[in-house]
């Protein structure tokens, strides 16, 4: 899995690097509305798996392709905290279409959060086989949700952001508010 993503990401990279020196395709950016470029926000569920801070950089003046990283925080085993917490590490690229209202956007995403301990969520999967070592854990986390940007600069986002990993499936709906600047 680790392999698939860097050259995910290997790709998207060599995809933007072109799509800059496109004209057509700048011209149609021209077409989107005006966006701020930097977005630091607080997540929770969606890419970081149960609660993050995260900063968020549109690549163009007009909406379109961004990235994002950010910091998290999750249980031993997701939602169970058992007095102990573990770091997640959420990355990222979205995409902003724009609605017909002005700052509204349906915003595609696909990220990988990586985590030092296991991100299995108790409520939602079987329990994990004892024999399973794994020390470096990532999650695929894909998401559609609906971006809302107030006069004032305020992000609200809320949508579906599935975790897949070596368990399956975990179906979230997240919920994000933060500051563009």
């Amino acid at each position: 899995m680790k392999k698939n993503l860097y050259l995910f990401f290997l790709l998207l990279s060599s995809f933007l690097g072109k799509t800059q020196s496109n004209p057509a395709l700048n011209s149609a950016l021209n077409a989107y509305p005006s966006v701020k470029l930097n977005t630091v926000y607080v997540q929770l569920f969606g890419n970081g798996i149960v609660l993050s801070a995260n900063y968020e950089r549109q690549l163009f003046k007009k909406s379109g392709f961004g990235i994002h990283a950010g910091i998290g925080i999750c249980g031993e085993e997701g939602f169970y905290w058992n007095g102990t917490y573990r770091i997640t590490i959420p990355v990222g690229i979205n995409y902003l279409l724009p609605l017909k209202r002005n700052n509204r956007f349906i915003d595609f995403g696909i990220g990988a959060t990586y985590a030092k301990s296991d991100m299995q969520v108790y409520m939602l999967v079987e329990h994990r086989n004892p024999n399973y070592v794994n020390t470096h854990y990532w999650s695929l986390v894909p998401s559609v949700s609906k971006r809302i940007t107030t006069r004032r600069h305020m992000m609200y986002r809320y949508g579906f952001s599935p975790v897949i990993n070596q368990y399956g499936f975990i179906p979230f709906i997240e919920f994000s508010a933060g500051k563009s600047f």
